[in-house]
């Protein structure tokens, strides 16, 4: 049973579906999830015949959410308890503790938060009850990266801490991709540059935007720019892609259902966050044969070095992002030879391994549970 939040459709959640769906391909493992929000994550998952259950924190409450849990766990039986992000782990954990008592496993999908100041007591409060939880309720935490591993050590066991790669369904992708997006009809001889993704603050989508900035001041070729997706800033990035000028250049899509034919319409992806665990966008796109101009942090740094459609920038900056931007423009120039690239995406990341890995992770804890 999966615990996960299903607020938005991001990373997490993008995970999250393809783990269950290729989890219910083997015949030793049954996956099932629990959301706390309708929404996108839950129609796909429907989609995809996965059982699904919501307790809406829009209408219920933390202990109300915590008994629907334990009513569910008690339904269905689950033999492992699996939970994604902070809530979701202490409720999960809790709901786990005072039902079934069976061995827990959480996915942490990037680096974890700072400590809050003493302005915002419930938020230490929820990050103490998230590590209690990891430490002594919870039998593996898993990281999807080995950089985000090593981070976690400061608050887990070592014996306890796994690193499984995320993992993407390429067929999927592929075929979703075969159409292109409008913008490359309308402007055909353009180079098109990318962002997709949440419009978070980690995301630093107004990094993204000094870079389209600079690119247009140095770089002659028609080049435009596109911000893939939604999220809480997306009306002062609008103001700022203004005041700079870029009303003409840079196009605001928001979410994008169809988001793998905008993808494929791509010449090259920025990622410019502060912080990454593996990215789901990024292995998305090189199984597009999309170029990637990405900060060298986090899971990046190690695709990066295993694959040749990756460039890493360690000047995290507008003119360090641009001037390997520019590089990557003048090389390839239009299509940057996508199609030789689209099979650089190995088995290490593939669906298919990253659902095995859990799998044989389910039954350790478990049969070291039974011992």
């Amino acid at each position: 049973m999966h615990i996960a939040s299903g607020d938005r459709w991001a990373g997490a959640e993008a995970q999250l579906w393809t783990l269950v769906r290729h989890l219910n391909k083997r015949d030793d493992v049954q996956a099932r999830v629990v959301l706390m929000n309708e929404g996108e994550t839950a129609e796909r998952l429907r989609d995809a015949d996965v059982p699904t259950d919501v307790l809406d924190e829009s209408r219920l409450n933390a202990f109300q959410i915590l008994l629907g849990l334990r009513r569910l766990m008690q339904a269905h039986r689950p033999d492992i308890i699996h939970t994604h992000r902070q809530k979701e782990n202490v409720l999960g954990s809790l709901a786990n503790l005072t039902s079934l008592r069976v061995p827990s496993v959480r996915t942490v999908h990037g680096a974890p938060e700072h400590k809050p100041g003493w302005t915002r007591p419930h938020k230490r409060f929820l990050n103490w009850a998230d590590r209690y939880a990891g430490r002594h309720l919870q039998n593996a935490i898993v990281a999807v990266s080995d950089d985000l591993n090593n981070q976690l050590s400061n608050w887990f066991e070592e014996k306890n801490t796994h690193t499984i790669k995320n993992g993407v369904d390429i067929e999927f992708i592929q075929t979703h991709a075969h159409r292109t997006a409008e913008f490359l009809t309308t402007h055909p001889n353009h180079i098109h540059v990318g962002f997709v993704g949440r419009l978070d603050p980690v995301k630093r989508v107004d990094l993204f935007l000094d870079i389209a900035k600079q690119t247009k001041s140095k770089e002659k070729a028609i080049t435009m720019f596109h911000v893939i997706g939604d999220g809480p800033l997306r009306e002062s990035l609008r103001r700022k892609s203004e005041q700079l000028g870029l009303s003409d250049s840079v196009l605001f899509h928001g979410h994008r259902n169809n988001v793998h034919q905008y993808m494929a319409s791509l010449d090259v992806m920025i990622i410019c966050s502060d912080h990454e665990g593996l990215p789901f966008t990024a292995l998305e796109a090189l199984a597009l044969g999309i170029k990637i101009v990405a900060h060298d942090v986090g899971g990046l740094s190690k695709l990066g070095r295993e694959t040749n459609g990756l460039v890493l920038v360690k000047d995290h900056t507008a003119n360090g992002y641009t001037r390997s931007l520019l590089e990557t423009i003048r090389i390839g120039h239009r299509k940057l030879n996508k199609e030789s690239r689209k099979n650089q995406i190995k088995e290490e990341y593939s669906a298919r391994k990253m659902a095995s890995n859990y799998a044989n992770l389910y039954r350790k804890i478990e049969n070291k549970n039974h011992s």
